[in-house]
């Protein structure tokens, strides 16, 4: 082989070794975003997380309008779920910059993956307590307020229907807003990096 014929021969090598090298880094970019864009959604709920609890427990404290009037123990549950809201606030804020310190462009697969399995053990415990929470206060709330509203009265289908709302909020409602809200995106995560993993092993 003439020497043109192999210094053009090593040029080709070079340039497919130089495309390939171009195409791996697209695949990892790519792999990347898509593990950063579900991140930021995480990262937005544990902002609303930190702006929504005190609102929510002062909306709450006006639907309980009439536990107030009723004074006595009445009180103590509105009183007690927005000192709940109230604590949920630095719990939010210390997740939403625990979230903030994942760095795709800094942090290794393993590093990443350590932090998103910490933080899925987080919301888990969290929808644990939290479903707990609310079966315990909407159950008390639903029956101060029908005790309220009609004292020692017995009415069959005001009662059904509210323990099917409770019952349909506890068990299906809480379980699919998670898996909407954190779970799809957690794995979501988890199965970029999973990828990221596998192709920087080839």
């Amino acid at each position: 082989m003439e020497p043109d014929e192999i210094k053009k021969l090593w040029g080709e090598i070079g340039l497919l070794k130089e495309k390939q090298h171009v195409s791996d880094d697209r695949i990892k970019d790519l792999l990347k975003n898509q593990g950063k864009s579900a991140l930021s959604k995480l990262i937005k709920m544990a902002k609303f997380g930190i702006i929504a609890p005190i609102p929510l427990g002062l909306l709450y404290c006006l639907l309980s309008r009439k536990f107030f009037e009723a004074g006595g123990y009445y009180v103590i549950l509105p009183l007690t779920f927005l000192l709940i809201c109230i604590l949920l606030v630095p719990h939010n804020i210390k997740k939403y910059y625990f979230l903030k310190e994942i760095d795709y462009s800094k942090m290794t697969v393993k590093e990443v993956t350590e932090k998103i399995l910490k933080y899925q053990s987080n919301v888990q415990k969290f929808q644990l307590y939290g479903t707990t929470g609310f079966f315990i206060i909407s159950g008390f709330w639903l029956y101060w307020d029908y005790k309220l509203t009609f004292g020692s009265k017995i009415i069959w289908g005001f009662i059904i229907y509210m323990i099917v709302i409770y019952l349909a909020c506890g068990l299906i409602l809480i379980p699919l807003l998670y898996k909407k809200l954190y779970y799809d995106n957690i794995n979501r995560i988890k199965a970029s990096l999973e990828e990221l993993k596998e192709f920087e092993e080839l």
